[in-house]
């Protein structure tokens, strides 16, 4: 199996959830099975929804990604991912110069993934320096696949989540983030993506409304496990028996 590297600290919480959920996605039955990993927890690394916004003060974040992803090279990593969603807007500046490892991009997969699930319309929750760089447009562009944004009173109800819960400490119920994901749903998302890794701490319901909830978190896991060669399971099977549940608990009711 190859080695894999993480830049983590983006936040702390989110490394964590990241390395669990790689443990737990890696089917084997002994600890000698399990993929070599080397994390580098640096929450020192700037704010990169501050920096992309432009907001006074705010430093670039791509140079001490890049210098540790050299440093995982450096120590024999082969795949390198990073738990956090927005940080991809400036993906090409923190890969280049690398020569053996390569960078799993959970945005590209994300997108490939919601494809692989037959949406066409795909909802988006994530910061605002997610949102204004359309990274996640881009990359459900390239699957031809639509995408629907919150209204402004829901993108600053996601932002609080974000950055007043969890980066603060305070891990909230599902009512908020599910709340959120359902008014997606409602304006036509056939698909809902959490797209921002704090995000992926709070507890949410696999399925919405039919529409399923996928977390980029996830499926970064799910990749960096097959990149490293690891046996796994097949996401799209599991999201399709969860849309089997889902339907026929919705028949139940009728």
């Amino acid at each position: 199996m190859e080695k894999l590297g993480i830049i983590g600290g983006l936040g702390p919480a989110a490394t964590a959830r990241l390395f669990e959920r790689i443990v737990e996605y890696t089917q084997v039955d002994r600890d000698q099975d399990h993929i070599d990993i080397t994390i580098l927890n640096r929450p020192q690394i700037p704010d990169r929804t501050a920096y992309l916004l432009g907001k006074p003060g705010a430093r670039p974040f791509a140079p001490a990604m890049s210098q540790a992803a050299h440093e995982l090279e450096d120590a024999g990593c082969t795949v390198i991912a990073t738990p956090c969603n927005t940080a991809h807007a400036a993906h090409d500046e923190i890969a280049a110069g690398l020569t053996r490892a390569r960078f799993v991009n959970m945005l590209t997969e994300t997108a490939r993934f919601m494809a692989r699930l037959g949406c066409a319309r795909v909802g988006v929750l994530a910061t605002d320096g997610t949102v204004q760089t359309r990274v996640y447009e881009r990359a459900l562009t390239g699957e031809g696949i639509g995408i629907v944004l919150p209204d402004d009173a829901s993108q600053r109800a996601v932002m609080s989540l974000i950055y007043d819960q969890v980066k603060a400490g305070t891990i909230p119920g599902p009512e908020q983030l599910e709340e959120q994901c359902a008014r997606l749903v409602a304006r036509g998302a056939d698909g809902v993506i959490l797209g921002c890794t704090e995000l992926s701490v709070i507890p949410c319901a696999r399925m919405i409304a039919q529409a399923p909830v996928v977390d980029a978190l996830d499926i970064l896991a799910w990749r960096c496990v097959v990149e490293c060669g690891a046996p796994t399971f097949d996401m799209k099977t599991r999201y399709d028996e969860l849309a089997q549940a889902a339907v026929a608990a919705d028949g139940s009711k009728e």
